[in-house]
């Protein structure tokens, strides 16, 4: 039997399977995972949405397919009685890798030492439980990447400086875009060195010096090498991306953000995306009526470890718990008290949201 073949068998069995567990079951998958996981899934789009809309279902099971913060994210968020599994538990972040809640918190007082300014932790969604469980119990709050900019505003408008992490590039994209001036974002490093142009006693804004090495990849040079091969391009990356190539590109936004300005966009219009190159490639396919291309061809490995294989496996122990109670595969828990901490950061985000929109 051919691969190709293979692969549609296990596509119909996986079909079938989740079509005979019904709307005891909810499939949430990343906008970077495989077209063939999309296709089976009941929820589509970024981290914080996944999290969210399947809390919001009435589904007992929810099938994370994404990373592992997303799948402790949507535990956080799940209602009483709820279950988050992964398919693959090895499918972490190197980014949410780069600081645990201990280093947070020794961060957090590294920075406090030297400014004069409160200072509250903003912690980009990319992260790991412990670390928004820190977040919760210092007053501080999450934020998305297509949020970071309200969440900010919303504490230094009440006078306390900002202990941005993991993502120094986020931050310093936020930071640029808000208009606060250099000297007055500084950058803590692994060891608490804290590095910037000016005085940290008046700083703002305080980055954690962690990045994702998916958007690392990108350059100014490939920003323009693409404008000058192709007349009318436009180039839209994520902000995770170097601040200097968020500068050279025509627009910047979250997952979401891309996805909806390339589906909005008028037929013909042209396109080179900086961002997960599955994302990309599925974006060239589903919108044959732009170009969409590839700033480059960027890969986020650990998205790809989720596959029909191991998704089929995740189904499968939920049809054999509900028949005998015997263990589900993968189930992903959060303790107790860093769910109660983390939920009080992501509410805090909820409510900033809504009350500025």
């Amino acid at each position: 039997m051919s691969e190709a073949s293979d692969a549609a068998r296990l596509a119909g069995e996986t079909r079938a399977l989740r079509e005979e567990l019904g709307a005891s079951v909810v499939i949430a998958a990343h906008h970077y995972q495989r077209p063939e996981i999309v296709a089976l899934a009941d929820f589509v789009g970024d981290s914080f949405m996944l999290a969210r809309e399947a809390s919001r279902a009435k589904a007992e099971f929810i099938v994370l397919a994404g990373v592992r913060f997303m799948a402790e994210s949507a535990a956080i968020l799940a209602q009483e009685g709820q279950k988050v599994l992964i398919p693959d538990p090895a499918a972490g972040c190197p980014m949410a890798d780069m600081i645990d809640g201990p280093g947070a918190e020794a961060a957090l007082e590294a920075i406090a030492a030297v400014c004069e300014a409160p200072v509250v932790p903003v912690t980009y969604m990319n992260s790991y439980a412990d670390v928004k469980s820190f977040t919760g119990a210092a007053g501080g709050s999450i934020c998305t990447s297509s949020n970071a900019a309200t969440i900010v505003d919303y504490h230094l408008s009440r006078g306390r400086a900002v202990f941005f992490l993991p993502d120094r590039n986020l931050g310093q994209n936020t930071a640029a875009a808000m208009g606060i001036p250099e000297e007055r974002v500084f950058t803590l490093r692994k060891g608490g060195k804290i590095e910037g142009l000016g005085d940290p006693k008046a700083g703002r804004i305080f980055l954690w010096d962690g990045w994702c090495h998916v958007h690392t990849n990108f350059t100014v040079a490939e920003v323009l090498g693409a404008r000058k091969r192709y007349p009318g391009l436009r180039v839209i990356v994520h902000p995770e991306c170097e601040r200097e190539v968020v500068a050279a590109a025509d627009a910047s936004g979250s997952t979401e953000a891309i996805y909806k300005a390339i589906r909005e966009s008028p037929a013909g219009s042209r396109w080179a995306v900086g961002t997960e190159g599955s994302f990309v490639s599925r974006m060239a396919a589903e919108f044959p009526d732009k170009e969409v291309m590839h700033l480059r061809v960027a890969t986020c490995f650990n998205m790809s470890r989720i596959g029909l294989s191991n998704l089929h496996a995740s189904l499968a122990s939920i049809k054999a718990f509900r028949a005998s109670r015997s263990p589900l595969c993968f189930r992903v828990d959060v303790a107790e008290e860093h769910r109660r901490l983390a939920s009080a950061a992501l509410r805090s985000m909820l409510d900033i949201v809504e009350a500025r929109t």
